[in-house]
């Protein structure tokens, strides 16, 4: 097999692989449930690392929130920058039915995935029409 054909397979396979991570993911979190929690911790997250140069902002603390479904507790973690969250701040978050551990926060999860995948596509894209 010739390098050019091995590069467009490897385009092919990312085009792929960024559309099904998409509608994957998308799919996976459409039964999940509404619910609101409220932050119970917000602490620094020493394992990040910043970069001064870097201008995009870092998501250096963990937020802990708490929730309730079906009268039990549960508490997810998820990171952020220190201004988003403040300990007792009420926050809607969404959890799987089948399994309330699993969730998800926020409304920018999809506009993430996407624009991953875009960039995805198009690197997948330009391997395959330069091989």
């Amino acid at each position: 097999m010739n390098k050019p054909m091995i590069m467009r397979i490897v385009g092919i396979l990312i085009v792929l692989f960024s559309i099904g991570f998409v509608v994957f993911s998308f799919i996976s979190t459409q039964n999940y449930v509404k619910t609101e929690a409220t932050v119970i911790s917000v602490e620094y997250d020493p394992t990040v690392i910043y970069d001064p140069d870097d201008a995009t902002t870092t998501d250096d603390h963990i937020v802990t929130m708490e929730y309730i479904v079906d009268g039990k507790k549960y508490t997810t973690e998820i990171h952020a920058e220190q201004n988003d969250y403040s300990v007792g701040q009420k926050t809607e978050i969404r959890y799987d039915p089948h399994d309330p551990q699993s969730t998800a926060v926020g409304n920018m999860t999809l506009p993430v995935l996407i624009i991953f995948c875009a960039v995805a596509l198009v690197v997948g894209i330009i391997i395959f029409i330069k091989a």
